[in-house]
């Protein structure tokens, strides 16, 4: 959890406006794996909207 609020801290304290696209986008990649590491059923509920529909 600790990980997970130095983060967000962090990416706040940056400012989003600053940063490049690809690299925001990683960033924000990086807090979701964090979130999943600590509540699995987000990681399972997460892949019914990244995942196409048959």
């Amino acid at each position: 959890m600790a990980r997970l609020t130095q983060a967000i801290d962090d990416l706040a304290a940056e400012g989003l406006a600053g940063l490049p696209p690809d690299t925001l986008v990683e960033r924000v990649a990086g807090i979701w794996s964090l979130v999943e590491g600590i509540d699995p059923e987000i990681a399972r509920r997460r892949t019914r909207y990244t995942m196409p529909e048959s």
